[in-house]
Protein backbone atom coordinates (compact mmCIF):
# COMPACT_ATOMS: atom_id res chain seq x y z
CA UNK A 1 0.00 0.00 0.00
CA UNK A 2 2.34 2.93 -1.20
CA UNK A 3 1.75 6.26 1.05
CA UNK A 4 3.37 8.31 -1.69
CA UNK A 5 1.49 11.80 -2.31
CA UNK A 6 0.63 11.99 -5.95
CA UNK A 7 2.18 15.49 -6.91
CA UNK A 8 3.62 16.39 -9.97
CA UNK A 9 4.63 19.93 -11.23
CA UNK A 10 3.21 21.31 -7.76
CA UNK A 11 -0.62 19.53 -8.71
CA UNK A 12 -2.17 17.28 -6.68
CA UNK A 13 -4.70 14.70 -7.40
CA UNK A 14 -6.91 15.29 -4.49
CA UNK A 15 -9.95 13.06 -5.41
CA UNK A 16 -7.28 10.00 -5.49
CA UNK A 17 -6.07 11.02 -1.79
CA UNK A 18 -9.41 10.84 -0.64
CA UNK A 19 -10.56 7.47 -2.51
CA UNK A 20 -7.55 6.07 -0.63
CA UNK A 21 -8.78 7.02 3.03
CA UNK A 22 -11.80 4.99 1.92
CA UNK A 23 -10.51 1.72 0.22
CA UNK A 24 -8.34 1.60 4.05
CA UNK A 25 -11.49 2.36 5.91
CA UNK A 26 -13.37 -0.42 4.58
CA UNK A 27 -10.23 -3.02 5.24
CA UNK A 28 -10.66 -1.34 9.05
CA UNK A 29 -14.36 -2.33 8.97
CA UNK A 30 -14.10 -5.50 7.78
CA UNK A 31 -11.17 -6.25 10.77
CA UNK A 32 -13.19 -3.96 12.94
CA UNK A 33 -16.05 -6.70 12.31
CA UNK A 34 -13.35 -9.66 12.59
CA UNK A 35 -12.63 -8.44 16.38
CA UNK A 36 -15.94 -8.10 17.58
CA UNK A 37 -16.77 -11.16 16.43
CA UNK A 38 -13.72 -12.26 18.67
CA UNK A 39 -14.92 -10.26 21.68
CA UNK A 40 -18.09 -11.46 21.01
CA UNK A 41 -16.35 -15.28 21.06
CA UNK A 42 -15.02 -15.25 24.28
CA UNK A 43 -17.68 -13.44 26.62
CA UNK A 44 -20.20 -15.17 25.12
CA UNK A 45 -22.34 -12.37 23.45
CA UNK A 46 -23.72 -12.23 19.76
CA UNK A 47 -22.78 -9.73 16.80
CA UNK A 48 -24.71 -9.62 13.53
CA UNK A 49 -22.91 -10.45 10.48
CA UNK A 50 -22.17 -7.50 8.16
CA UNK A 51 -21.98 -10.01 4.68
CA UNK A 52 -22.46 -7.60 1.75
CA UNK A 53 -19.41 -7.69 -0.10
CA UNK A 54 -16.26 -8.72 0.37
CA UNK A 55 -14.74 -5.60 2.08
CA UNK A 56 -11.15 -6.54 0.67
CA UNK A 57 -12.63 -4.64 -1.84
CA UNK A 58 -10.38 -1.99 -0.56
CA UNK A 59 -7.08 -4.21 -1.09
CA UNK A 60 -8.41 -4.40 -5.07
CA UNK A 61 -8.96 -0.52 -4.90
CA UNK A 62 -5.94 0.32 -3.56
CA UNK A 63 -4.02 -1.65 -6.39
CA UNK A 64 -5.15 0.09 -9.25
CA UNK A 65 -4.58 3.49 -7.05
CA UNK A 66 -1.33 2.15 -7.23
CA UNK A 67 -0.90 1.30 -10.65
CA UNK A 68 -1.99 4.89 -11.31
CA UNK A 69 0.38 6.44 -9.01
CA UNK A 70 3.28 4.97 -10.24
CA UNK A 71 2.87 5.69 -13.67
CA UNK A 72 1.38 9.03 -13.26
CA UNK A 73 4.69 10.12 -11.34
CA UNK A 74 7.01 8.63 -13.61
CA UNK A 75 5.67 8.85 -17.10
CA UNK A 76 7.88 10.73 -18.29
CA UNK A 77 10.76 9.10 -17.39
CA UNK A 78 10.68 5.67 -19.21
CA UNK A 79 14.11 5.63 -20.77
CA UNK A 80 16.27 7.99 -19.09
CA UNK A 81 19.72 7.43 -16.96
CA UNK A 82 19.20 6.68 -13.17
CA UNK A 83 15.14 6.85 -13.53
CA UNK A 84 15.18 3.29 -12.15
CA UNK A 85 17.50 3.38 -8.98
CA UNK A 86 15.66 6.48 -7.62
CA UNK A 87 12.22 5.23 -8.41
CA UNK A 88 13.01 2.11 -6.01
CA UNK A 89 15.24 4.67 -3.81
CA UNK A 90 11.70 6.65 -3.56
CA UNK A 91 9.53 3.48 -2.83
CA UNK A 92 11.44 1.70 -0.32
CA UNK A 93 12.04 4.79 1.77
CA UNK A 94 7.94 5.36 1.81
CA UNK A 95 7.32 1.70 2.04
CA UNK A 96 10.39 -0.32 4.67
CA UNK A 97 10.36 1.99 7.38
CA UNK A 98 6.80 1.88 8.77
CA UNK A 99 6.29 -1.64 7.40
CA UNK A 100 9.20 -3.10 9.32
CA UNK A 101 8.42 -0.80 12.71
CA UNK A 102 4.83 -2.43 12.79
CA UNK A 103 6.51 -5.79 11.72
CA UNK A 104 8.34 -5.51 14.76
CA UNK A 105 5.74 -4.62 17.19
CA UNK A 106 3.70 -7.52 16.03
CA UNK A 107 6.86 -9.97 16.60
CA UNK A 108 6.94 -8.48 19.82
CA UNK A 109 3.60 -8.73 20.94
CA UNK A 110 3.45 -12.73 19.59
CA UNK A 111 6.30 -12.88 22.11
CA UNK A 112 5.10 -11.01 25.11
CA UNK A 113 0.79 -11.96 24.22
CA UNK A 114 0.94 -15.01 22.38
CA UNK A 115 -2.51 -16.72 23.03
CA UNK A 116 -4.06 -13.19 22.33
CA UNK A 117 -2.54 -13.59 18.59
CA UNK A 118 -4.04 -16.09 15.82
CA UNK A 119 -1.33 -18.08 14.44
CA UNK A 120 1.20 -17.30 16.43
CA UNK A 121 4.03 -19.84 15.49
CA UNK A 122 7.23 -18.77 14.55
CA UNK A 123 9.71 -19.38 12.13
CA UNK A 124 13.10 -17.82 11.81
CA UNK A 125 12.72 -17.98 7.87
CA UNK A 126 9.44 -17.37 8.45
CA UNK A 127 10.62 -14.54 9.90
CA UNK A 128 13.32 -13.37 7.50
CA UNK A 129 10.95 -13.55 4.87
CA UNK A 130 8.57 -11.49 6.41
CA UNK A 131 11.24 -8.54 6.50
CA UNK A 132 11.91 -9.16 3.36
CA UNK A 133 8.53 -9.30 1.63
CA UNK A 134 8.65 -12.64 0.04
CA UNK A 135 5.96 -14.79 0.24
CA UNK A 136 6.68 -17.96 2.78
CA UNK A 137 4.23 -20.24 4.79
CA UNK A 138 3.27 -19.55 8.20
CA UNK A 139 2.98 -22.44 11.33
CA UNK A 140 -0.94 -23.03 10.22
CA UNK A 141 0.15 -23.18 6.22
CA UNK A 142 -0.79 -19.71 4.86
CA UNK A 143 1.25 -17.80 2.85
CA UNK A 144 0.64 -14.72 4.97
CA UNK A 145 3.37 -12.71 7.16
CA UNK A 146 4.49 -11.52 10.07
CA UNK A 147 1.95 -8.53 10.16
CA UNK A 148 -0.95 -10.67 8.42
CA UNK A 149 -1.87 -7.31 6.46
CA UNK A 150 1.97 -7.07 4.69
CA UNK A 151 0.64 -9.74 2.08
CA UNK A 152 -0.39 -7.24 0.04
CA UNK A 153 2.90 -5.56 0.25
CA UNK A 154 4.48 -8.68 -1.17
CA UNK A 155 2.51 -7.89 -4.27
CA UNK A 156 3.38 -4.11 -4.24
CA UNK A 157 7.20 -4.93 -3.71
CA UNK A 158 6.67 -7.24 -7.17
CA UNK A 159 4.98 -3.98 -8.92
CA UNK A 160 8.18 -1.93 -8.24
CA UNK A 161 10.81 -4.44 -9.30
CA UNK A 162 8.88 -4.92 -12.80
CA UNK A 163 7.83 -1.43 -12.79
CA UNK A 164 11.53 -0.77 -12.40
CA UNK A 165 12.73 -2.76 -15.35
CA UNK A 166 10.09 -1.32 -17.36
CA UNK A 167 11.65 2.26 -16.60
CA UNK A 168 14.90 1.05 -18.29
CA UNK A 169 12.93 1.26 -21.34
CA UNK A 170 11.50 3.39 -23.93
CA UNK A 171 7.89 3.82 -22.52
CA UNK A 172 5.92 1.77 -25.68
CA UNK A 173 8.62 -1.25 -25.04
CA UNK A 174 8.33 -0.63 -20.98
CA UNK A 175 4.44 -1.17 -20.98
CA UNK A 176 4.73 -4.27 -23.63
CA UNK A 177 7.47 -6.06 -20.83
CA UNK A 178 5.40 -5.49 -17.83
CA UNK A 179 2.40 -6.86 -19.61
CA UNK A 180 3.98 -9.92 -20.90
CA UNK A 181 5.83 -10.64 -17.08
CA UNK A 182 2.74 -9.95 -15.48
CA UNK A 183 1.31 -12.43 -18.28
CA UNK A 184 3.62 -15.43 -17.62
CA UNK A 185 3.30 -15.01 -14.17
CA UNK A 186 -0.61 -15.77 -14.13
CA UNK A 187 -0.04 -18.68 -16.79
CA UNK A 188 3.00 -20.17 -14.76
CA UNK A 189 0.76 -19.94 -11.34
CA UNK A 190 -2.23 -21.89 -13.49
CA UNK A 191 0.57 -24.80 -14.46
CA UNK A 192 3.16 -25.49 -11.65
CA UNK A 193 1.30 -27.72 -8.65
CA UNK A 194 1.04 -25.96 -5.17
CA UNK A 195 4.26 -27.17 -3.74
CA UNK A 196 5.75 -24.08 -5.97
CA UNK A 197 3.86 -21.46 -3.98
CA UNK A 198 6.24 -18.70 -4.42
CA UNK A 199 4.98 -18.71 -8.32
CA UNK A 200 1.25 -19.20 -7.08
CA UNK A 201 1.14 -16.56 -4.95
CA UNK A 202 2.84 -13.82 -7.37
CA UNK A 203 1.01 -14.77 -10.08
CA UNK A 204 -2.74 -14.50 -8.73
CA UNK A 205 -4.40 -12.41 -11.32
CA UNK A 206 -4.57 -9.75 -8.50
CA UNK A 207 -1.59 -8.30 -10.01
CA UNK A 208 -3.42 -7.31 -13.14
CA UNK A 209 -4.69 -4.67 -11.30
CA UNK A 210 -1.92 -2.40 -11.21
CA UNK A 211 -1.90 -2.61 -14.88
CA UNK A 212 -5.38 -1.44 -14.74
CA UNK A 213 -4.37 1.39 -12.89
CA UNK A 214 -1.54 2.21 -15.59
CA UNK A 215 -4.25 2.64 -17.72
CA UNK A 216 -6.74 4.70 -16.00
CA UNK A 217 -3.50 6.43 -15.38
CA UNK A 218 -2.88 6.85 -19.17
CA UNK A 219 -6.70 8.60 -19.69
CA UNK A 220 -5.96 10.86 -17.00
CA UNK A 221 -2.73 12.27 -18.37
CA UNK A 222 -4.42 12.71 -21.79
CA UNK A 223 -7.41 14.61 -20.10
CA UNK A 224 -9.73 11.97 -20.02
CA UNK A 225 -12.74 13.53 -17.66
CA UNK A 226 -16.57 12.49 -17.03
CA UNK A 227 -19.07 14.13 -15.77
CA UNK A 228 -21.07 13.65 -12.71
CA UNK A 229 -24.10 12.04 -14.09
CA UNK A 230 -21.60 9.41 -15.13
CA UNK A 231 -19.83 9.22 -12.24
CA UNK A 232 -22.58 8.34 -9.93
CA UNK A 233 -23.72 5.49 -12.17
CA UNK A 234 -20.31 3.80 -12.57
CA UNK A 235 -19.73 3.76 -8.55
CA UNK A 236 -23.04 2.46 -8.03
CA UNK A 237 -22.63 -0.42 -10.78
CA UNK A 238 -19.08 -0.90 -9.26
CA UNK A 239 -20.44 -1.74 -5.95
CA UNK A 240 -23.49 -3.75 -7.32
CA UNK A 241 -20.98 -5.32 -9.10
CA UNK A 242 -19.27 -5.96 -5.82
CA UNK A 243 -22.42 -7.34 -4.13
CA UNK A 244 -23.73 -9.72 -6.52
CA UNK A 245 -20.06 -11.12 -7.10
CA UNK A 246 -19.83 -11.37 -3.69
CA UNK A 247 -23.33 -13.31 -3.09
CA UNK A 248 -22.79 -15.82 -5.89
CA UNK A 249 -19.78 -16.65 -3.95
CA UNK A 250 -17.98 -15.74 -7.31
CA UNK A 251 -14.42 -15.63 -5.01
CA UNK A 252 -14.44 -19.09 -4.90
CA UNK A 253 -14.26 -20.11 -8.51
CA UNK A 254 -13.05 -16.58 -10.54
CA UNK A 255 -9.77 -15.27 -10.44
CA UNK A 256 -9.47 -12.03 -8.62
CA UNK A 257 -8.72 -9.89 -11.04
CA UNK A 258 -12.77 -10.01 -12.11
CA UNK A 259 -14.76 -10.46 -8.74
CA UNK A 260 -12.48 -7.21 -6.73
CA UNK A 261 -10.60 -5.97 -10.17
CA UNK A 262 -13.73 -5.22 -11.96
CA UNK A 263 -15.78 -3.39 -9.36
CA UNK A 264 -12.50 -1.43 -8.11
CA UNK A 265 -11.88 0.28 -11.56
CA UNK A 266 -15.15 1.19 -11.84
CA UNK A 267 -14.90 2.52 -8.89
CA UNK A 268 -11.98 4.07 -8.77
CA UNK A 269 -11.79 5.44 -12.56
CA UNK A 270 -15.01 7.22 -11.56
CA UNK A 271 -13.70 8.94 -8.59
CA UNK A 272 -10.20 9.64 -10.48
CA UNK A 273 -11.82 10.80 -13.62
CA UNK A 274 -14.96 13.30 -12.07
CA UNK A 275 -15.09 16.69 -10.75
CA UNK A 276 -12.27 17.80 -8.77
CA UNK A 277 -13.54 17.96 -4.97
CA UNK A 278 -14.10 21.17 -4.15
CA UNK A 279 -11.66 22.76 -1.89
CA UNK A 280 -12.79 23.05 1.66
CA UNK A 281 -12.39 22.03 5.55
CA UNK A 282 -14.20 18.45 4.68
CA UNK A 283 -12.38 17.95 1.70
CA UNK A 284 -8.87 18.77 3.81
CA UNK A 285 -9.71 16.16 6.37
CA UNK A 286 -10.12 13.14 4.03
CA UNK A 287 -7.38 14.12 2.02
CA UNK A 288 -5.12 13.99 5.19
CA UNK A 289 -7.28 10.80 6.10
CA UNK A 290 -5.34 9.40 2.73
CA UNK A 291 -2.16 10.90 3.69
CA UNK A 292 -2.48 8.68 6.82
CA UNK A 293 -4.09 5.77 5.15
CA UNK A 294 -1.11 3.80 4.83
CA UNK A 295 -0.19 3.87 8.55
CA UNK A 296 -4.04 3.28 9.10
CA UNK A 297 -3.61 0.10 6.92
CA UNK A 298 -0.70 -1.28 9.00
CA UNK A 299 -1.86 0.33 12.60
CA UNK A 300 -5.51 -0.38 12.87
CA UNK A 301 -5.33 -4.08 13.66
CA UNK A 302 -3.18 -3.48 17.19
CA UNK A 303 -6.07 -0.06 17.66
CA UNK A 304 -8.68 -2.66 17.18
CA UNK A 305 -6.97 -5.18 19.62
CA UNK A 306 -5.96 -2.85 22.32
CA UNK A 307 -9.44 -0.72 22.05
CA UNK A 308 -11.53 -4.31 22.46
CA UNK A 309 -9.73 -4.82 25.49
CA UNK A 310 -10.18 -1.31 27.17
CA UNK A 311 -14.06 -2.19 25.43
CA UNK A 312 -14.23 -4.67 27.69
CA UNK A 313 -12.80 -3.60 30.76
CA UNK A 314 -14.84 -0.57 30.63
CA UNK A 315 -18.45 -2.67 30.00
CA UNK A 316 -19.17 -0.52 26.66
CA UNK A 317 -21.67 -3.16 24.24
CA UNK A 318 -20.39 -4.99 21.23
CA UNK A 319 -21.52 -2.62 18.51
CA UNK A 320 -19.89 0.40 20.79
CA UNK A 321 -16.38 -1.47 20.59
CA UNK A 322 -16.92 -2.10 17.18
CA UNK A 323 -17.61 1.73 16.52
CA UNK A 324 -14.90 3.05 19.00
CA UNK A 325 -12.34 0.22 17.23
CA UNK A 326 -12.84 2.36 14.23
CA UNK A 327 -12.81 5.94 15.66
CA UNK A 328 -9.67 4.86 17.77
CA UNK A 329 -7.83 3.36 14.82
CA UNK A 330 -8.35 6.53 12.80
CA UNK A 331 -7.21 8.63 15.38
CA UNK A 332 -3.84 6.61 15.89
CA UNK A 333 -3.24 6.20 12.14
CA UNK A 334 -3.53 10.05 11.90
CA UNK A 335 -0.96 10.46 14.87
CA UNK A 336 1.07 7.91 13.49
CA UNK A 337 1.56 9.41 10.27
CA UNK A 338 2.34 13.03 11.72
CA UNK A 339 4.59 12.23 14.37
CA UNK A 340 6.66 9.21 12.73
CA UNK A 341 5.55 8.81 8.82
CA UNK A 342 5.98 11.67 8.04
CA UNK A 343 9.21 13.30 9.87
CA UNK A 344 10.99 10.07 9.41
CA UNK A 345 10.36 9.70 5.35
CA UNK A 346 11.59 13.28 5.10
CA UNK A 347 14.69 12.72 6.94
CA UNK A 348 15.72 9.02 5.24
CA UNK A 349 14.56 10.98 2.38
CA UNK A 350 17.58 13.72 2.37
CA UNK A 351 19.80 10.89 4.02
CA UNK A 352 19.04 9.02 0.92
CA UNK A 353 19.26 10.77 -1.65
CA UNK A 354 22.29 10.94 -4.12
CA UNK A 355 24.76 14.07 -4.09
CA UNK A 356 26.35 12.82 -7.12
CA UNK A 357 24.10 11.62 -10.37
CA UNK A 358 22.51 8.44 -9.74
CA UNK A 359 24.26 5.85 -12.00
CA UNK A 360 22.16 4.45 -14.66
CA UNK A 361 21.54 0.68 -13.47
CA UNK A 362 19.92 -0.48 -16.60
CA UNK A 363 23.21 0.89 -18.70
CA UNK A 364 25.61 -0.83 -16.59
CA UNK A 365 23.70 -4.18 -16.72
CA UNK A 366 23.23 -3.66 -21.05
CA UNK A 367 19.74 -2.95 -21.19
CA UNK A 368 19.02 0.31 -21.33
CA UNK A 369 16.50 1.21 -24.57
CA UNK A 370 16.72 4.53 -25.94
Amino acid sequence: MSQAHIRESGHYVVNVQILRFFAAFLVVFAHAHAEVLNVAARSSGTFGGIGLLDWGLGVDIFFVISGFIMYYMMHDRFGRPGAPVDFLRRRLVRIVPLYWIFTTLMLVSILAAGSLINNNGLDIRHIVASYAFIPFPRADGELFPLLSLGWTLNYEMLFYAVFALALCLRRPVGIVVMLVLFAVLCLGAMLVPDQVWPLKFWGNGIIGEFLLGIGLAALYLKGFRLPLGVVVVMIAAGLALAIWLYQISAYEHVTRLITGGLPAILVTAAVVLGPSARNGRVTRVFALGGDASYALYLSHPFALKVFGVIGVMLGLPLPGIFIGGIIASVIASTAVHLLLEKPMGAWLSRRTRPRAPVQDACATAGINER
